[in-house]
């Protein structure tokens, strides 16, 4: 028994036991195909060749996937390919798209060919970002179109091996500007992914921190005494940190809508952190609101305590969310009222320095006269 067990082991790790339990490369995989596609005598021989590499084929589909199609080199052990491996359900339930990986074998035939291996080196660089990217976006298309730029690149080399430099230099150009395209359309569509997955941030975890925001800040009021669900302060507290988060919202709607492309993510950031990244933007809309139904509150902006209403906080705050420009103007006001003002004693200088005032190195302009420094304008 343990002698047949040991015959079966041997034959499965030798090859020949219909490629089975083997682990075969894509390098070693080429060459099998080379030595077979190249046997014109002895039948036999041929014979073998072809159930070896029937046998490998097996083996390399068991491990990466199914060759979805491939281009073989005829005069080197050169080629490429690109397979499709199903991947089990998620949860047993939902279907998952397949894993795409394109596989590249060429130093043999694009051997002092600098420009045509550079060539071919881009393309594994746009194949390996959409294999690893985490959105879906669709790798099928954008993989089999970077294998229909390298089954180009090899084939102009085996239709001209002593192709003259500037022939190759005007082929290279044109597959570049092709993959220049490739390159676009991957953006594209990670740019499109990446939005919805920020949306999806928004709703979900946006939603999550403002409700564990406002849980908090109600349980600080009640610690302190301050909580009443009849008080029209709390209300409007409330209604402000609302109002706030959904003007946030409102706003990237608005400017994912744009066309003039006012809204850029990086979608290689993955979905996680893309989702992350919305999940903190409603929040900031929120503090934006409170903080403009604060100042509402006090007399640093000259409002009559009778328009305090309801909805007036709900409109200042969705506006505090909506356009950070609008609430900068807002604080800026608010802190020109807090600043002394330009006819004080001691108070900032609005008017240029005199020709006899020294300007020393840490900005702060001195009278000669020995009156006290004073500060520049702000913003100057």
């Amino acid at each position: 028994m343990f002698e047949r067990v040991r015959s079966l082991w041997s034959q499965s790790t030798n090859g020949n036991g219909n490629g089975r339990g083997r682990r075969v490369s894509f390098s070693e995989l080429v060459r099998i195909h080379f030595r077979w596609a190249n046997i014109e005598e002895l039948p036999d021989e041929r014979t073998r060749a072809a159930e070896r590499y029937r046998d490998a084929v097996t083996a390399f589909e068991e491990q990466h996937g199914q060759l979805v199609d491939a281009y073989w080199c005829r005069d080197e052990a050169s080629a490429v390919a690109l397979t499709s491996k199903e991947r089990p359900r998620r949860f047993g339930i939902l279907s998952r798209p397949p894993e795409y990986r394109l596989h590249r074998v060429t130093d043999w035939v694009t051997a002092g060919k600098g420009e045509l291996a550079d060539l071919l080196h881009e393309c594994d660089v746009l194949a390996l970002k959409a294999a690893e990217s985490p959105l879906r976006i669709p790798k099928a298309v954008m993989l089999r179109w970077l294998l229909a730029v390298e089954t180009h690149v090899l084939g102009f080399v085996e239709r001209h091996p002593a192709a003259p430099a500037e022939e190759v230099t005007r082929f290279v150009q044109a597959e570049r500007q092709r993959l220049r395209r490739v390159e676009t359309y991957y953006r594209s569509s990670g740019e499109r992914w990446g939005r919805w997955w920020y949306v999806v941030g928004m709703i979900l975890g946006g939603g999550v921190l403002l409700g564990a925001a406002a849980s908090l800040l109600g349980l600080a009021l009640w610690y302190f005494g301050l909580y009443s669900r009849t008080d029209l302060q709390i209300r409007q507290l409330y209604a402000a940190i609302g109002a706030g988060g959904v003007g946030a919202f409102v706003s990237v709607l608005f400017r994912m809508s744009g066309r003039r492309g006012g809204f850029n993510i990086d979608h290689e950031l993955g979905r996680f952190r893309v989702g992350l990244l919305g999940a903190y933007r409603p929040l900031l809309g929120a503090i934006s609101g409170v903080v403009l139904y604060l100042i509402v509150q006090t007399p640093l902006l000259p409002i009559e305590s009778a328009a305090l209403t309801l909805e007036y906080v709900v409109v200042v705050a969705f506006l505090a969310g909506f356009s950070e420009a609008w609430t900068k103007v807002v604080l800026g006001g608010a802190m020109r009222t807090i600043a002394p003002p330009a006819d004080a004693p001691d108070g900032p200088r609005d008017d240029p320095p005199d020709a006899d005032d020294e300007v020393d190195g840490t900005g702060v302009t001195a009278a000669r006269g020995g009156g006290a420094p004073s500060r520049l304008r702000a913003g100057a």
